[in-house]
């Protein structure tokens, strides 16, 4: 998966590339909800202007129409002896049925902690977050990218302090982008928000790229 990411701060501008795991051909059609394998995982490594910058990993565990996802992200930047930015993310979501029924998450944002607590009650989500607390649909997609689903959303729950973002998706078009050592065909969406980020989903609809 290759992933480019514009980050912009009063210190630095950064761009990144995220390389994926290699990957089977695709041979589906445009539009599938890919369901991921138990134990398989999507690697990143995370470079910024051509050299490492950190590392993104989403691991799934698969029991029957269980899905339990586990997000690891850390990306830093040092100038010298001093760090200018870093950030780490921790969350696991668990899904039935092809819903989120739980998901626990902490990201520290250059010394900020953020939180993120959600829980399914009743026929809606409770999100205990930083940012948000209460209730919201059943259906929500978190921010995590992995689900094709995010960019077929207009609100999705940010996976670090737990607001609702609202968003608007715009399909660029299908491309052949390089990913896990090969070629392959993807569809390009582009999602703006609070950030505005590009994301790639191959022919199953596995997300192998992402911009930011």
């Amino acid at each position: 998966m290759n992933v480019i990411k514009s980050l912009k701060s009063s210190l630095l501008a950064i761009s990144l590339s995220l390389s994926a795991v290699p990957f089977a051909n695709a041979n589906a059609s445009e539009g599938l909800e890919w369901t991921p394998q138990n134990g398989e995982a999507l690697s990143f490594d995370v470079l910024r202007q051509g050299k490492p910058f950190g590392y993104h990993v989403v691991s799934f565990d698969v029991d029957g129409d269980e899905i339990r996802v586990r997000n690891d992200i850390e990306l830093k930047v040092s100038i010298g002896p001093f760090r200018a930015f870093y950030y780490r993310h921790e969350s696991e979501e668990t899904w039935q049925d092809g819903l989120l029924e739980k998901m626990l998450g902490t990201t520290e944002k250059n010394g900020d902690t953020l939180t993120l607590d959600v829980e399914k009650v009743g026929d809606a989500l409770l999100v205990v977050g930083t940012n948000y607390n209460g209730e919201v649909p059943a259906s929500i997609i978190p921010s995590s990218h992995w689900n094709i689903r995010e960019v077929q959303s207009d609100e999705i729950l940010s996976s670090e302090a737990g607001e609702l973002l609202k968003v608007k998706v715009t399909k660029i078009g299908s491309e052949m982008i390089r990913a896990g050592g090969k070629e392959i065909k993807a569809d390009h969406y582009r999602l703006v928000s609070d950030l505005t980020v590009d994301l790639w989903y191959d022919e199953t609809g596995r997300w192998v790229k992402c911009a930011f």
